[in-house]
């Protein structure tokens, strides 16, 4: 990366920083742009350049969730595991990553602008890296007749992905008092249970 995209990057990630951390603070629409400019000395150019809204900076957060399950998640999960195992690991791992690199409060405020109904949720989008792999996943166990026959792949997603919204939503609202990536193994180790054969 040359010296001028690096610099970019750098902007970029201090703008998502620092405007997370207002919203944080002050509630999401309690924070302007330009707030957000003075805070990261930057211009409202520099602003615009890297995000079209407020809102982008929480898409770029999921685009860098989508980015990590594509890059360091999906090679985990290669190999002769069973569907149910790669299933418990992702999950798992997925956890452990936004306990870690997020935290409660950004998953909190996310959360709340989520709930906005006048805009489409990003958790709904279909075309997320997050829904292929289960899907895929969730196929491969029906095929491999190590997950139920009577549920379609597209049911077990929605059942995961439920189950994903709701600790998050539960950890969120409760300020992170206790281990998120600790806590989901003892809901998907039910949840997960419940979609294999019996």
């Amino acid at each position: 990366m040359n010296p001028r995209k690096q610099k970019a990057l750098q902007t970029k990630e201090k703008i998502s920083k620092v405007a997370l951390e207002l919203f944080n603070t002050k509630g999401f629409n309690n924070v302007t742009v330009d707030e957000i400019i003075e805070k990261t000395s930057t211009s409202k150019g520099s602003f615009y350049n890297h995000f079209k809204s407020k809102h982008d900076i929480f898409a770029e957060k999921f685009k860098e969730i989508d980015d990590y399950y594509i890059n360091e998640l999906i090679p985990q999960m290669e190999g002769n595991m069973y569907s149910f195992d790669k299933l418990k690991k992702f999950i798992y791992m997925q956890m452990t990553y936004i306990e870690q690199n997020l935290g409660w409060d950004v998953v909190r405020t996310i959360y709340e602008q989520e709930l906005n109904t006048e805009r489409t949720s990003y958790f709904m989008n279909p075309d997320r890296p997050l829904y292929e792999i289960l899907f895929n996943l969730c196929e491969e166990g029906i095929k491999k007749h190590e997950l139920r026959q009577d549920l379609t792949p597209n049911e077990m997603v929605t059942v995961l992905v439920q189950a994903m919204r709701g600790i998050l939503y539960d950890w969120s609202i409760s300020k992170g008092n206790y281990s998120l990536a600790c806590e989901q193994k003892k809901l998907f180790d039910v949840v997960i249970r419940g979609m294999m054969i019996t």
